[in-house]
């Protein structure tokens, strides 16, 4: 059973302000003496959203992480892969001018910024993952690399893992490209015509090309289709959709993925999820509704397998928000599992084969951080 500590999302006074609560955490048991001390670099493995995404966690959270680090004698730098997608995350230079303009430069974060694939987007290593789905990845060079991890992930849905928050941070997001399009690798949406109203949306937002409109018929180019899910996730007819065997599939490699990433650190990681601000999409998408539960606050473990299943229970036991993709899933009622009635995909397959892999344990025991 894996300790998970929590950290309410209530402010009834300024010392209960969200960058103390977060400084809160790490003095959990253990946490300060798994920061090497300067000059080793601790890794922030961050979530920066592309432009568009407004529901992504503030900048100040992240510097407050920082801080953390640094006041337990740690030398902090934040880092981030660039978007598998063409648009968006860009690599290069473009990924820290998209960086600032979300809020994430180096002034407001109190330290230095690393690309952690690499300028091209393939800077990593192939490790293997020692299931049967991928074989292996490629993780980014500068999270194999990394003396100490932490994890600081934006815990919400995820339209083909169900949820997003610790694994799919430490696995899918933490690999270069060619490591991303292995996981995405033979993912190809289904189209349903009846639903489709010709509105060009998946046209536009399809990065790779895959979709055109030819004689005012949808064309659709499976070859050049990298199973991104964006015509999915962008469509407000709901006239793609992938197989409920692709999904199934899609979470098991991520959970693999995080497998060849636990293996190749070998290290100390803390991993910590925001439960603030919890919407359908993941902060890899240009766009997010409004939060479907409260904010819930921040939860942190050593386990990610740990952390993300309370989570996911927390959200269960929350009200839904009326208004909100909750009440159009008829999951407004405490006690009702959320993330798979919004979204279709089951986050406990991404959990369980996670937990078979070693990774960690669904078992978890809660404390209340600072107590």
């Amino acid at each position: 059973m894996s300790d998970v500590f929590l950290v309410d999302a209530r402010a009834a006074s300024v010392r209960e302000n969200y960058v103390d609560k977060i400084r809160l955490l790490f003095r959990a048991p253990g946490f300060a003496e798994m920061i090497p001390k300067n000059p080793r670099v601790t890794f922030v493995k961050a979530n920066y959203s592309p432009i568009g995404y407004t529901r992504h966690i503030r900048p100040v959270l992240v510097a407050a992480v920082v801080e953390s680090i640094r006041d337990h004698g740690g030398n902090p730098a934040v880092t981030d892969t660039s978007g598998f997608f063409p648009r968006g995350n860009y690599v290069g230079e473009q990924w820290f001018t998209g960086a600032d303009m979300m809020g994430y430069s180096e002034m407001a974060l109190g330290c230095e910024r690393v690309l952690a694939n690499g300028y091209e987007g393939d800077d990593g290593e192939f490790i293997s993952t020692g299931g049967a789905e991928l074989g292996g990845v490629e993780v980014a060079r500068a999270i194999r690399e990394a003396a100490c991890l932490v994890v600081a992930s934006h815990f919400t849905a995820h339209p083909m893992a169900g949820l997003s928050g610790a694994i799919v941070n430490v696995g899918l997001e933490s690999l270069n490209n060619s490591g991303k399009a292995r996981v995405y690798e033979d993912l190809k949406p289904d189209f349903f015509k009846e639903n489709c109203k010709s509105c060009g949306t998946c046209v536009d937002y399809c990065q790779w090309q895959a979709l055109s409109y030819a004689d005012g018929v949808l064309a659709y180019d499976p070859s050049r289709c990298a199973g991104c899910g964006n015509c999915l996730v962008s469509c407000p007819h709901k006239a793609r959709s992938f197989s409920p065997e692709q999904i199934v599939s899609f979470q098991r490699r991520v959970a693999e993925a995080s497998a060849a990433v636990a293996k190749t650190l070998e290290k100390p990681v803390i991993y910590i999820n925001f439960l603030l601000d919890i919407v359908p999409q993941s902060y890899r998408y240009h766009w997010a509704d409004v939060p479907f539960v409260p904010d819930l606050g921040f939860a942190a473990s050593t386990d990610p397998v740990a952390l993300d299943a309370f989570c996911l229970d927390l959200v269960a036991r929350a009200p839904g928000v009326p208004g909100s993709a909750a009440e159009e899933a008829g999951a407004l009622k405490c006690g009702v599992e959320k993330f798979k009635a919004i979204t279709g995909a089951d986050p406990v397959v991404m959990l369980a084969h996670a937990e078979s892999l070693g990774i960690g344990s669904r078992n978890y025991q809660v404390l209340i951080a600072g107590r």
